[in-house]
């Protein structure tokens, strides 16, 4: 068996790190004399050296305002581009994928928070991965805004796994002076009374504490949903802190960053369609028959520092470390091991649990001595999936005449342990070489280092922005014998590869800016790569999955018009060595390969624009077109051809809303319509159907704030929600599953249902 890492190994390499940073810190002291704090002009130096603009994001106002019902992703879903298919407070999603972005899923996207990596760095995402459908990493009031960068961008700017982009979640941080509110919120669906929601929560903000200029802000909220779905419920507690301490009169600060949310939840199956149409849309079987229970915690913390060392340099450094934990266990009814209806229950029972003649595998369960068959004794699958995160990102920006040059870096140090226990009690058993299906350790190290200049010319009218960031990824995967793996074993790789960009903008009138970008990335395989190769013989096959990457191409046009925003864009990625996936019921594993290159591209519009000083509006549209580019044969034996459409990805989004403020009151009415698509195979290759059809949501929200006279109460906020206006009847996510269905029409389409109208009203008190 391959030793481990020890954790005391990954703190050297973090302290190397650190190390390193001060050592660049103290040299740049050492060479460049100091002025007075007073010749220092901050604010121009944090303007200089700002950040490359993003191509989208969600702002405070829309944030602060968005239902209770809605998830840390559904405030996505008026960003040109973005498809969100779980829109509910838990995070309670069907599949893996929780949303898609301009073709890409949830998985190829980077996802970070303050600028540190939030994801699943054995499978990508932040969530649904890996079924892990019940996990709240980040939850509402513990983001300010959000960032989004289309595809590939500046070095320091691109996430792990940012095939499509990369979405930055601005944290909620304290401000100078002291408040803290009280809220609550609750609703209902109206066609189904017995779904809805009751929430509350505090929040208190320190304000600058006088001896220390300390800034403290925290918040607590409970939740409690009732899905729209029959059964599926989540109950949340959700908990966050930040701090920010400056020193050194203003030119440099520490942050500090808690999050820890915890779950409770029963999870939503994927239904057969033919069972929605005969039950309703909300329907899920009954818990007799089949249930998923889950527990999750979600653990995030990050130290933040930065420093204006003259002004020629800005140092900044990360210290980030998180954990998710996943425990699961389903129940399929052996009565029904035939299934339900003629359709298969979504977690199988099993013939084969008792213990092998040959000892391979060599589990010694008995599942029909202890309760009367095979199928008796797998009623009860317990799923583990706990992964974490340790890492550090320093830089380095070197303020000169006419450009800003950035060094910096990333290490994470990651570890997951995923293990199935099968049992016909709900008290299951975790024993390995007993009852388990698998029992895995997964070990990966990213390591990068960067460089990138922003070049000023011209005036600052001409922007040139090269960069080159350099990875190296280590993965070792171990699995131990179980009813999946006849033997145990051990697969090991490293990857190297090298991210190249370049990007060049050109204010060519006062308020017209043209701009064009191309960059490179890179997306290392899934650990199913890795454990799909152990158990099937004593030595482990080799890992032959190759990375996936894109070649991004980004150009627009951005142009002001007073006070009218509009932006009008064309992107195209080319894919090489795309990844394909499907999952084996017989061997229980996630199978991951290459299947060729595929052409994503289209075009995005927007114009955001302040009517009169009460009334705005604005309205955008993105189109994608995605193609294989390539013939390949798929693992389920369908053969996929050149020009051949990529399943799940939308051809349009428009989205339009308006919003009037006057006096107290503010109304918004937005509107968003996903265009059609075509579906997939549950086995990965594009389904032979027509395309699904079309939907439209339309939201409105109305509130109303006023200032007290009180001491106590300094303003009062009501707001009403109306989600699913005209309560829209649709299906954010189908597929067609490959047999297992009725005799005489075997392959059927199984979908997650979307959510009904929601009426929900908000109170909210900030006191003084």
């Amino acid at each position: 068996m391959q030793p481990r890492p020890t954790p005391s190994r990954a703190t050297k390499i973090l302290l190397l790190s650190l190390s390193s940073t001060i050592a660049l810190t103290a040299a740049a002291h050492a060479q460049v004399v100091t002025p007075a704090p007073s010749a220092i002009d901050i604010k121009l130096i944090k303007k200089i050296e700002r950040a490359e603009r993003g191509t989208g994001s969600v702002s405070k106002e829309a944030v602060r305002n968005t239902s209770p019902v809605q998830s840390f992703q559904s405030v996505l879903k008026t960003v040109p581009g973005f498809t969100v298919r779980n829109t509910n407070p838990g995070n309670l999603t069907a599949g893996d994928t929780t949303f898609t972005y301009q073709g890409f899923n949830s998985d190829q996207v980077g996802m970070e928070f303050d600028g540190v990596p939030i994801i699943n760095a054995f499978r990508g995402g932040t969530n649904g991965q890996g079924s892990d459908h019940a996990l709240s990493p980040v939850a509402s009031g513990q983001f300010d805004s959000v960032v989004i960068y289309s595809g590939a961008n500046s070095p320091s700017e691109t996430g792990i796994n940012a095939l499509g982009g990369t979405i930055n979640y601005l944290p909620k941080l304290p401000t100078p002076q002291f408040y803290a509110t009280i809220s609550g919120h609750g609703g209902s669906y109206a066609s189904n009374p017995e779904g809805g929601l009751d929430n509350g929560g505090i929040s208190i903000n320190s304000g600058a504490l006088n001896s220390t200029g300390t800034e403290l802000y925290g918040n607590f909220y409970h939740t409690n949903y009732q899905s729209y779905l029959k059964h599926v419920f989540s109950i949340n507690n959700n908990a966050y802190l930040s701090a920010l301490q400056p020193y050194d009169e203003g030119r440099s600060q520490f942050s500090f960053i808690l999050i820890n949310n915890a779950e409770r939840a029963q999870q939503p199956e994927t239904i057969p369609l033919a069972l929605v149409q005969q039950y309703g849309s909300d329907f899920q079987y009954p818990l007799n028959i089949s249930n998923n229970r889950t527990t999750t915690k979600s653990f995030t913390t990050i130290v933040g520092w930065r420093s204006i060392i003259n002004q020629y340099v800005v140092a900044r450094a990360k210290l980030f470390y998180t954990q998710d934990n996943n425990d699961r266990t389903a129940y399929s009814n052996a009565a029904y091991v035939g299934g339900f209806g003629g359709y298969p229950l979504p977690t199988s029972l099993k013939s084969y649990a008792n213990p092998s003649p040959n000892g391979i595998p060599d589990n010694t369960y008995n599942p029909t001595a202890l309760f009367g068959s095979s199928y008796n004794g797998t009623q009860y699958q317990r799923y583990i999936d706990n992964f974490n995160n340790i890492g550090i990102t320093p830089s380095l920006s070197f303020l000169l005449p006419h450009n800003t040059i950035t060094v910096g870096g990333l290490y994470i140090h990651s570890q997951d342990h995923s293990a199935e226990y099968w049992y016909g009690a709900g008290n299951v058993p975790t024993t390995d070489g007993y009852n388990d299906a698998w029992d895995e350790h997964d070990l990966r190290n990213y390591a990068d280092i960067y460089i990138q200049d922003h070049i000023r010319l011209l005036n600052n009218k001409l922007s040139i922005t090269p960069g080159l960031k350099y990875y190296t990824v280590l993965t070792t995967s171990n699995d131990i014998s179980g009813y999946y793996y006849n033997y145990a074993g051990t697969v090991k790789n490293r990857f190297n590869y090298s991210e190249p960009s370049f990007g060049v903008s050109y204010e060519a009138l006062k308020n017209l800016d043209l701009y064009a970008h191309y960059g490179r990335v890179y997306k290392v395989p899934n650990i199913s790569a890795y454990y799909s190769v152990i158990g099937n013989a004593p030595t482990p096959g080799l890992e032959l999955v190759r990375p996936e990457y894109v070649d991004a191409i980004d150009t627009g046009v951005r142009y002001d018009i007073g006070n009218i925003k509009t932006t009008l864009a064309y992107f195209r990625r080319s894919f090489s060595n795309k990844f394909g996936y499907y999952y084996n019921n017989a061997t229980g594993q996630t199978i991951q390969y290459n299947v060729g290159t595929a052409l994503y591209q289209g075009a995005t519009a927007s114009i955001d624009a302040a009517l009169t000083p009460q009334l705005s509006a604005y309205v955008n549209y993105d189109y994608t077109s995605a193609k294989y580019t390539s013939n390949y044969l798929a693992n389920d034996g369908a053969s996929v051809y050149n020009g051949e459409l990529v399943g799940g990805v939308p051809l349009y989004n428009l989205n339009f809303g308006v919003q009037y403020k006057k006096s107290g009151l503010t109304t918004k009415l937005t509107d968003s319509l996903v265009g059609p698509w075509h579906m997939n195979t549950d086995l990965g290759s594009p389904a032979a159907l027509p395309a699904v059809h079309p939907y439209n949501i339309v939201d409105l929200n109305i509130g109303y704030s006023w200032k007290n006279r009180s001491p106590y109460v300094r303003k009062w906020t009501l707001n009403a929600y109306v989600d699913n206006l005209f309560d829209t009847n649709y299906n954010p996510y189908e597929y067609q599953q490959i047999g297992g269905g009725p005799k005489g029409s075997p392959n059927y389409i199984a979908v997650e249902t979307g959510a009904p109208v929601f009426i929900g009203l908000g109170l909210k008190l900030k006191l003084s």
